[in-house]
């Protein structure tokens, strides 16, 4: 089965490691790089910093409830592709959650996500299964 993806648009921390890639080069050669990303975070708000764990925590909770299953993508909602994500999907709040580019959902409910993810896996089978009978019948 093709892992089902999904798509986390949120808002990231730079210094989280996800910043820029040059950057953080640079940084790590001569030295700086933790000191760097340790003074970026200090400069976050402790809501940000709690929501941007809370956000880490669920994702990892999906990834170890469907393993190979989904395939997870995080996107910075302050992207372009971001609010290109957020426009299309007509997302309302963050963060949101797109599975396989066709359904959306906004929040903190996983229970609603995980319903949209076993209903999408479900139809992955089922499609794979017809195609299966297609192939024996011919």
């Amino acid at each position: 089965m093709t892992p089902i993806l999904l798509e986390v648009v949120a808002p990231t921390l730079a210094g989280m490691g996800l910043g820029c890639f040059g950057c953080s080069v640079v940084l790590k050669e001569v030295g700086f790089e933790k000191t760097y990303r340790d003074s970026c975070t200090d400069e976050y708000p402790p809501g940000w910093k709690e929501e941007s764990k809370r956000l880490s925590e669920c994702i990892k909770g999906i990834k170890n409830l469907y393993r190979h299953r989904v395939h997870i993508t995080v996107i910075d909602a302050q992207s372009p592709l971001g609010i290109w994500k957020q426009i299309r999907h007509r997302v309302r709040g963050l963060p949101a959650f797109i599975v396989d580019r066709r359904q959306a959902w906004s929040g903190w409910g996983t229970e609603k996500l995980e319903s949209i993810l076993d209903e999408r896996i479900r139809e992955a089978c089922a499609g794979m299964e017809a195609k299966v009978r297609a192939k024996a019948d011919s």
